[in-house]
């Protein structure tokens, strides 16, 4: 999207949200600062809850303090605006660990609350989690292993599927909270087979569209480089989704 449709949709969400919804976090990394920053400060001035920061993804900060600096740059403006990282080092393919990251950044970045973990390395969220007696909020963004992350102390997730299974995720965290594992490990092997799907049917974002418009709500198509499903595809996914009983346990 353009930094101008993605302020465009920042607006929507902000007036849609607009008492129901307690928190709308605007993600704003670009592919430069001078976007990213523009990005930031219009979620400021249009009262976002918080703004969350992916770095650069073609030239790449090459040191732990390069990283500091250039989120420490984006939120100078949004001074007012709670910042959390977004931490994906398989799109990012940076190889800092997160503990190391919020030592260092505590010191230099007073908006930072907490970071979205999408990474499977629950020793590094263990760690973040416990900085500063648990100072930092840590968005669990996993859906796959989310019984994974509840085990190690997080208590927030952030994930795809859950625009369509949020009921499905739901139980899986009342089953651990009440200690049911039987029911936890069910409904998460659940949410696995549906996620190793996206390998078969491409990316992620063009299986949810699909299977959301199956559920009746349609987001449009995806922009190229991303394709969209040909009709064959989509017969075939349909499939995929009854014999694994989607239809009936995603409610």
């Amino acid at each position: 999207m353009t930094v101008d449709e993605r302020k465009k949709l920042a607006e929507k969400w902000v007036e849609a949200g607009k008492d129901k919804l307690g928190n709308i976090i605007v993600q704003i990394g670009a592919a430069n600062l001078k976007d990213t920053q523009e990005l930031a400060k219009h979620s400021e001035d249009i009262g976002a809850t918080s703004i969350a920061v992916l770095p650069t993804t073609f030239f790449t900060p090459k040191t732990l303090d390069d990283l500091v600096d250039y989120v420490s740059q984006v939120s100078n403006s949004a001074p007012n605006t709670p910042l959390f990282y977004y931490h994906i080092p398989v799109m990012t393919h940076l190889p800092f660990r997160m503990e190391d990251f919020l030592n260092t950044a505590k010191h230099k970045i007073p908006t930072l609350v907490g970071m979205k973990f999408t990474s499977s390395d629950m020793f590094d969220l263990g760690c973040c989690l416990c900085v500063d007696d648990g100072k930092f909020q840590m968005l669990h963004g996993r859906e796959e292993i989310l019984l994974s992350a509840l085990a190690m102390g997080a208590t927030a997730s952030i994930g795809t599927t859950y625009s369509f299974t949020g009921k499905l995720h739901h139980r899986i965290i009342k089953a651990f909270n009440q200690g049911d594992m039987e029911t936890a490990w069910r409904e998460q092997y659940r949410s696995q087979a549906l996620v190793k799907l996206f390998t078969k049917y491409g990316d992620r974002v063009c299986f949810s569209k699909t299977v959301i418009r199956m559920l009746g709500l349609d987001l449009g198509t995806v922009r190229s480089p991303l394709s969209k499903l040909d009709v064959s595809q989509e017969l075939e996914l349909r499939k995929d989704l009854e014999r694994m009983g989607f239809f009936d346990w995603f409610r």
